[in-house]
Parts: structure tokens; C-alpha cells; sequence
């Protein structure tokens, strides 16, 4: 019968532990995304050049698969194969951003990123009038062709004629 009751208290004390663990970290992760979300947003040090420009960044954290390296590969490739001379003129930039530096962290809250994925952003005369997440890149990861098309339609489109 005391064991029991031992056990039981233990437990008890395991368990409130447990959930004031789980409360603290939930408490500081809160403070984290507020004060990322207060903090200003940093300067881009993006070329501007005049009427439309579209910026393919691949957004990236942590460490990256075979997967995500084809992702890389794939985007690009469609940036100098279809558009070289977008590329050349700067109407189009190709980067890879890294979100897990705190430098770029606000990316995630303003292009509401959940994993690795390509964000084409349109902008005109340097400010960015529109973006779109491309999720279904890791659809078309053994299509390359499909893949090239998938990024270059909106592409194409943000550029306009």
C-alpha cells in the first residue's frame, strides 16, 4: 500500500515536471517569434533594376538531403537554361537563402515557409508587388522537365512581355 503511494506521488511529480518543461519552452518559443516578428526587417542587398524583376530563392535549413541538393540543381538550371539572358540582365536572380540563420529567419513568418522549398517574388522597380511559393517542387523532382516548367510558367509571367 506505501508503495503504491510512492509510486503514485512519483509519477505525479513526474508528470508535473514534464508539463512545466513543456510550458517553459512553449513560453520561450513565443517570446522568440514575437521578438523576430518586432525586430526590423533587414535591408535586402538585391540589384534593383527598373520595371519587373523576379528573385527564385530556394529556402533552405538545416541539413539538406540528396532531395533537397537536386532542388538547388533543378532551380537553377532552370534560371540559366531558360532565361540566360534575364539572368545576365538581372532580371532575374537565382539565391539560396538559409533560414536557420537568424539573419533570415523573418522569411519564414513572411513567406509563411514550412520546409525547404523555391518563393519567386515578383518585384517592380525594386519593391515586390507579389510572390508565389513553389511546393510542388518536391512533386516534380524526378520529372525534370516538368519541374523546369512548373518554375518557368510564373516566371514568365511575372516578367511579362
Amino acid at each position: 500500500m506505501i508503495a503504491k503511494q510512492i509510486i503514485r506521488g512519483v509519477l505525479l511529480v513526474v508528470a508535473l515536471g514534464s508539463i512545466a518543461v513543456w510550458g517553459n519552452r512553449e513560453y520561450r518559443k513565443s517570446k522568440v517569434i514575437e521578438q523576430s516578428a518586432a525586430a526590423p526587417i533587414p535591408a535586402e542587398n538585391l540589384p534593383v533594376v527598373s520595371g519587373n524583376q523576379v528573385v527564385m530563392t530556394y529556402f533552405i535549413s538545416g541539413p539538406r538531403c540528396v532531395s533537397c541538393k537536386k532542388i538547388e540543381d533543378l532551380t537553377r538550371e532552370t534560371a540559366e537554361k531558360d532565361f540566360p539572358a534575364e539572368l545576365a540582365n538581372k532580371k532575374l536572380i537565382f539565391r539560396v537563402v538559409d533560414t536557420g540563420e537568424p539573419a533570415n529567419h523573418h522569411y519564414v513568418g513572411a513567406y509563411k515557409l514550412t520546409s525547404k522549398t523555391v518563393v519567386l517574388s515578383h518585384r517592380v522597380d525594386g519593391k515586390e508587388t507579389e510572390w508565389a511559393a513553389m511546393d510542388k517542387v518536391w512533386d516534380y523532382l524526378d520529372a525534370p522537365d516538368a519541374f523546369r516548367s512548373y518554375l518557368a510558367e510564373p516566371i514568365r509571367k511575372f516578367l511579362g512581355p
